[in-house]
């Protein structure tokens, strides 16, 4: 389209603002509504995902499918998740690159054991060491 209007639609500011900005319920309904209207009125394709599927721009069918086979989060999403997720593995100096799980699946150090403590689920004293 020629004359789109161009509307951000991550970090958008009425979003934002309605979620941070001291407002209340009614008012914070008011700007989230214009907002989703700006973004649908401007005739952009506002959904991120490389895919051209069926479902391409329709959110709710994209979400159920991605809730359904619990394989993994709908594109649009993965840029916020990773945004926190990069914060949360600075908390342990970039470590999660080199971290492996246990060979089973089991994380001994869920209850407080050092790393190198059982094998197993089934061997776990659940110790306090």
């Amino acid at each position: 389209m020629e004359n789109e209007k161009k509307v951000k639609v991550d970090y958008n500011e009425k979003m934002l603002r309605q979620q941070y900005e001291p407002m209340s319920p009614q008012e914070q309904y008011k700007l989230k509504m214009e907002a989703l209207d700006e973004i649908r009125e401007s005739g952009i394709d506002y959904c991120s995902c490389p895919e051209q599927c069926p479902h391409h721009g329709k959110c709710w069918e994209c979400v159920l499918i991605h809730r359904g086979h619990r394989d993994h989060l709908p594109y649009c999403m993965w840029d916020m998740i990773n945004e926190r997720l990069y914060s949360l593995q600075r908390l342990t100096e970039g470590s999660l690159m080199k971290w492996t799980p246990h060979e089973d699946g089991f994380i001994p150090r869920q209850y407080g054991c050092p790393p190198d403590c059982v094998k197993s689920e089934e061997d776990c004293k659940k110790c306090e060491k």
